[in-house]
């Protein structure tokens, strides 16, 4: 038997160096929750391989579930609905405990925690989008909230008004274009179904304001916490769970190595 097996403080992992590493000393909700404390290298992989497969779980399932209902000749709208508005809330939960754990293992190579911050930078660009997108979707839902009660207080004001809108449209693009410019406009103004202007129905229900907002607004995080998280993720393994050795592990935790080269927590 080699001297690699009779010293190796996990028979069924020997490229364990630090007893601290095995999986049995690993606290789930330390590694998640606090991020005062520190991670060794198979830990943090541990969790991060936990939060990635969440994030994927339901990206790819509901909308995978719906796609197959839709085929199947059934109604997946409501699973992809389901999808749309689960997959924010999941990654902003995943993403902050990604901030705790790569806190955690950043203080355990001896590196700033403060480089923690960057699987936040997808998060906060995301939500700034989303409060973006939902205060215009919010504005211009007002605007037609508004437009659909003046209509159902007096539909034929209403038109009259829509219609005298469109005359003096017409008469301001004939003076300052011609003709052409003038038709197009009376076209854009014909357009949409009795009642409403621009495709607005005014005569059917409108959904709830929340629904309307959140459907809008909810996807622009999807649209940037994903892509960016995937970009981080390969940072992720290839240098945070690596650092500061990159594969080439001393033995003993580094005991054996000069001070100045050893891990952080082998003094």
């Amino acid at each position: 038997m080699s001297d690699t097996t009779e010293t190796a403080i996990d028979p069924k992992r020997p490229w364990l160096t630090d007893e601290r590493e095995l999986p049995e000393r690993m606290n789930w909700l330390q590694t998640l929750f606090d991020p005062t404390g520190e991670t060794p290298r198979l830990h943090f992989t541990r969790a991060w391989t936990l939060l990635f497969t969440l994030q994927a779980m339901i990206i790819v399932v509901p909308f995978t579930i719906a796609l197959v209902l839709n085929l199947a000749g059934g109604d997946g709208s409501s699973v992809s609905t389901f999808g749309t508005y689960a997959t924010p809330i999941v990654f902003i939960v995943t993403t902050l405990m990604s901030y705790v754990i790569h806190s955690r293992r950043l203080s355990d190579a001896g590196k700033s925690p403060l480089l923690a911050i960057l699987p936040l930078v997808p998060l906060i660009i995301g939500c700034a989008l989303f409060v973006t997108t939902a205060q215009g979707s919010s504005k211009s839902y007002d605007k037609q909230f508004e437009m659909r009660q003046d209509y159902l207080a007096d539909p034929d004001a209403f038109r009259e008004r829509q219609r005298a809108e469109r005359e003096a449209a017409q008469a301001r693009a004939e003076a300052e274009g011609g003709g052409e410019q003038a038709q197009q406009q009376q076209q854009r103004g014909r357009g949409g179904p009795p009642g409403g202007r621009g495709g607005m129905n005014l005569d059917r229900p409108m959904d709830p304001k929340t629904e309307v907002v959140l459907k809008a607004a909810a996807p622009m995080i999807q649209m940037v916490v994903i892509p960016l998280s995937g970009l981080l993720a390969i940072w992720s393994l290839m240098w945070v769970a690596r650092v500061p050795y990159f594969g080439n592990y001393p033995p003993n935790g580094g005991q054996s190595w000069p001070a100045a080269d050893r891990r952080p927590y082998a003094s």
